[in-house]
């Protein structure tokens, strides 16, 4: 009997997980100028860090990645605009946070984007630019946060929108 009933709890445990089907990363794509490099230390989430060498100011970038289906267990209506509010909302909390181009959605090579240019200057950590960008694929939701110096901006700028261009999923 003990036997019998280890077989049918042993099926409904494989019954039971054979219902779902979870997926993981998609493989993706992102090339950085020669003038860049990997790095690490930038962000604990995020999957691909890179930074600028000499001679180019210092700078840099990470890629996060989340999975649509998990961000629907937390929030069912899924919108480019507040994703992007949500995922700068640590730095708006920073001193003279500000705006310098307000979140905006554009369809570009068959992906929604939402762009967000903004600028803290906190006596700690200066004054800094940030560009970010989230791009929506079919199945996840790329976060591309770039940064640098403000003063850098002109210089750094054209650079961070190649790579955000250069993204590719394969």
């Amino acid at each position: 009997m003990k036997k019998l009933l280890f077989i049918a709890t042993l099926f409904t445990c494989i019954t039971a997980f054979a219902q779902q089907k979870i997926h993981g990363a998609e493989s993706f794509a992102l090339t950085i100028p020669k003038d860049f490099q990997r790095t690490v230390g930038l962000n604990d989430y995020a999957t691909i860090q890179f930074e600028s060498l000499a001679p180019k100011p210092n700078s840099y970038g990470f890629v996060i990645f989340e999975h649509k289906d998990e961000l629907k267990l937390a929030d069912s209506n899924l919108d480019m605009i507040d994703y992007t509010l949500n995922s700068i909302e640590p730095y708006k909390t920073q001193k003279g946070f500000n705006y310098i181009k307000k979140p905006y959605v554009a369809y570009e090579q068959g992906f929604n984007y939402a762009y967000t240019e903004f600028e803290t200057n906190d006596p700690e950590s200066g004054h800094i630019y940030f560009l970010q960008t989230v791009i929506e694929t079919k199945e996840f939701v790329y976060q591309i946060l770039q940064y640098c110096s403000f003063e850098n901006q002109k210089i750094m700028k054209s650079d961070f929108v190649k790579i955000v261009n250069s993204f590719k999923v394969e």
